[in-house]
């Protein structure tokens, strides 16, 4: 299972794997990172099969000191943690893998709402300044600093011609709107996961 939510915001903060490896720790609750590997080689092989006939030779695997690098990667973003326990028949230590969920969750929710305030900000500047533009398409700027610059371009030195944003302010509507709607579905996918997890853990 892959968590939408999940898909472009740690990816931004991270690789493809690392994300993999975190939408695992969310499936199995606590894993040690020889079975992450081979899951995801698992599901390399399976995504393989439905493609295009290979030899297996061709198939690229994923590596144990890479599952590694990436469960230290999410510990020191504070999204897993590790419960450490020494085998009694071998004296070496097992590391448990599990998700910070909590942190997950809060990180997911910062991340859209910041971008949503982003978003109105510039819907609020497009709405309420006249803005003015070279043919070039450089930096709009507002009708003062037009004035201020004698309605010529400072890049390109072209004159300003007051620009149509209804284009620009519907886009951004939009997109406010499709993103609202994508935090309200990752909250209720958030609290479904966490109902799993909670049920898991009094399994």
């Amino acid at each position: 299972m892959s968590y939408s939510q999940l898909d472009d915001v740690i990816l931004k903060l991270t690789d493809e794997v690392t994300v993999k490896v975190l939408n695992i720790l969310l499936e199995e609750r606590e894993i040690i990172d020889e079975d992450i590997v081979n899951i995801l080689n698992k599901d390399t092989e399976q995504e393989s099969d439905k493609t295009e006939p290979s030899d297996e030779g061709d198939i690229v695997r994923i590596a144990l000191k890479e599952v590694r690098k990436s469960l230290y990667k999410l510990n020191e973003r504070s999204l897993a943690r590790y419960r450490r326990v020494r085998d009694k028949e071998t004296g070496y230590f097992v590391y448990y893998w599990s998700p910070i969920w909590e942190r997950i969750r809060d990180l997911i929710v910062s991340r859209r709402k910041q971008t949503i305030k982003k978003l109105k900000q510039r819907l609020d500047y497009e709405q309420r300044n006249l803005l003015y533009v070279c043919e070039e398409g450089h930096t709009p700027v507002t009708f003062s600093d037009a004035f201020e610059f004698g309605f010529l371009c400072t890049v390109c030195g072209q004159e300003l011609a007051q620009k149509e944003n209804e284009e620009t302010i519907s886009v951004l509507q939009s997109k406010i709107s499709e993103l609202e709607k994508i935090l309200k579905t990752g909250l209720e996918e958030i609290e479904g996961i966490e109902e799993k997890m909670e049920k898991a853990a009094n399994s």
